[in-house]
């Protein structure tokens, strides 16, 4: 393990790479087939899609873009694993499926090893890995391309102007090169191509799907938190097929595009996806030419996870982790609002159902006193989102930022807004172990999820009621509205509670970091026989605190001149 500054020349490499970007001069949006080579010419540049205005007036957000570079190093990769077996009698225990990886980043975790880690080496390394699809925001492709053995054909999906090109010239890197596929999406300003999927396909044609948090930039990958879905094995059928939930989806997401991704959802079509379908996972996306995505999609897979009469003694409480979060909303709203607060929360309870008995012309979202509103319904926020001090006190300090954007000191709209979200208690922090080696490091990932509590102090780890992991963060571009299509391409898996389905959140320092192989279980733990458990790896404690009068969010276009743990201050960025 290492908290100490990286090597200089990377802090060469982050400045080259990084140093001049520039917004996307084009606004129509179209797919083209072409080579790295032409991703990377002279008058290409990575895209800086931060700003928040918008050439049609349209309510804007931000996107994760970085200004740093790092490298990556080799993990484990395991999908399933047994609890921990009780000493008194217990002869079966129900087995705990554990998803998601903590991506493992060489600056902090040299010399750790768990089954809860993953690398970009071992996904695009596994053996026998015949093809590989990548869906993707951002591309090194001197970081990624040394990873994939010289036989693997490679195909890269990626907005214009979001590939830095491969300068490495040794045999196995060209053979890759020459073979690659890049198909190019072109997306109007301030919109991106902000999906990150990888499809990998094996000699025998069985599949696997991860969709990680990070795009493939040696920066992105090692500094910030960073979290990996990774399906089970998907096994090629031997006859026939099945159905599946999943695959539709998910071949609607592909179908959209205007490339031809024939030869992936052929793949698709071939392999049993039933370990996923068996434990009711969900493929939720955002697609700018579909207009049932985003926001619709997700509210119409919630429906039966609205609010009750029979809840009408519980606490339900909903919770944000993410990276971004967006410019004040005002579609819907006579004041400018929240998307987690004012379009989320009211649709994914059920309380608000704009597409019934709405008048023309009425403010369906609108809730005059809101926060008596959540009062009454016995809702609890709660957004994770870090704090200046956490970030200057992590272990790589004001670097980590780069890739957090939520511009609250803006103006005034974002300011009000700003003050009525700590004035609710909506804002909370991390709470690490005190020996945690990544300690306040800001996590890159985003997570939407529910939990309800017969009491409004109890804890929302015990049993989600749903989970959200996606690419997606907290703006209008990358989700919609309830009547207007999404401008960015996402994606997500979406896990929910059932009789037969116990969902579970347990944090990556509990996991990844446990001097134990293996979080265990309490011995208070009722045994169930016939309830599959997922356990969904989250960068937040069990118990997170909410924000005190001193915090304030980490706004990365204001100024901070106490230096951080590296000594630097920080720069305002736009």
């Amino acid at each position: 393990m290492s908290n100490q500054e990286p090597p200089s020349d990377v802090r060469k490499r982050v400045r080259e790479h990084w140093g001049n970007l520039e917004h996307p001069k084009k606004s129509k949006t179209e797919n083209n087939q072409g080579t790295p080579r032409n991703a990377g010419d002279a008058n290409t540049e990575v895209i800086d899609l931060t700003s928040e205005k918008e050439s049609d007036g349209a309510d804007t957000s931000e996107t994760d873009i970085s200004q740093n570079e790092e490298q990556d190093v080799l993990g484990e990769t395991t999908t399933t694993r047994e609890e921990h077996k009780r000493s008194d009698d217990i002869s079966s225990v129900p087995t705990t499926n554990y998803p998601f990886k903590l991506m493992k980043s060489e600056i902090y975790d040299q010399g750790t090893s768990s089954e809860h880690f993953v690398s970009l080496e071992s996904i695009f390394g596994a053996p026998k890995l015949a093809r590989s699809w990548l869906f993707s925001f951002q591309f090194e492709l001197d970081y990624i391309l040394p990873m994939f053995a010289e036989n693997t054909r490679i195909t890269i999906v990626a907005q214009r102007g979001t590939i830095l090109p491969a300068t490495l010239q040794t045999p196995r890197i060209l053979k890759l090169v020459r073979n690659m596929e890049t198909s190019l999406v072109n997306m109007p300003p301030y919109a991106c191509h902000h999906s990150k999927l990888v499809v990998n396909q094996f000699d025998n044609g069985d599949c696997q799907i991860y969709i990680p948090s990070n795009n493939f930039t040696s920066a992105e990958t090692n500094i910030p938190t960073q979290i990996v879905w990774c399906s089970p094995l998907l096994k090629k059928f031997s006859s026939g097929s099945r159905p599946s939930v999943f695959r539709t989806a998910l071949s609607e997401y592909l179908q959209g595009y205007r490339a031809d991704f024939k030869p992936l959802i052929e793949a698709l079509e071939q392999v049993d996806f039933l370990p996923v379908d068996a434990l009711g996972l969900q493929f939720v996306y955002s697609h700018p030419d579909i207009a049932s995505s985003g926001l619709p999609l997700l509210s119409r897979l919630l429906q039966d996870k609205h609010h009750t009469t029979e809840d009408k003694d519980k606490t339900h409480h909903y919770l944000a982790q993410v990276s971004t979060i967006g410019s004040p909303i005002k579609s819907g709203l006579r004041s400018p609002g929240n998307l987690f607060l004012h379009y989320m929360i009211p649709l994914f309870s059920g309380l608000i159902k704009p597409d019934t008995g709405t008048k023309r012309g009425t403010k369906p979202f609108d809730i005059p006193d809101y926060e008596k509103w959540l009062e009454i319904n016995q809702i609890k926020p709660r957004i994770v989102y870090p704090t200046s001090e956490e970030v200057r006190t992590g272990p790589m300090g004001y670097m980590a930022g780069g890739w957090f954007h939520y511009h609250w000191r803006r103006n005034d709209a974002s300011r009000e807004l700003y003050q009525k979200l700590k004035k609710w208690g909506i804002l909370y922090k991390r709470n690490p172990p005190v020996d945690y080696v990544r300690k306040g490091t800001p996590a890159h990932t985003k997570f939407l999820m529910k939990a309800t509590t017969v009491n409004a102090e109890g804890t929302i780890l015990d049993e989600m009621d749903w989970v959200l992991f996606t690419t997606g963060n907290l703006s209008m571009n990358a989700w919609g509205t309830y009547t207007s299509k999404p401008r960015n391409y996402e994606v997500g898996v979406l896990f929910k509670s059932t009789k037969q389905v116990k969902i579970v959140i347990e944090s990556a320092a509990n996991l990844a970091y446990s001097k134990f192989n293996g979080a265990g279980r309490s011995l208070t733990e009722v045994i169930s026989n016939d309830r599959k458990k997922i356990s969904v790896m989250v960068p937040f404690e069990n118990v997170t605190v909410p924000y005190s009068n001193k915090d304030d969010s980490f706004c990365i276009s204001t100024a901070y001149e106490e230096p951080d743990t590296l000594g630097n201050c920080h720069e305002p960025q736009a």
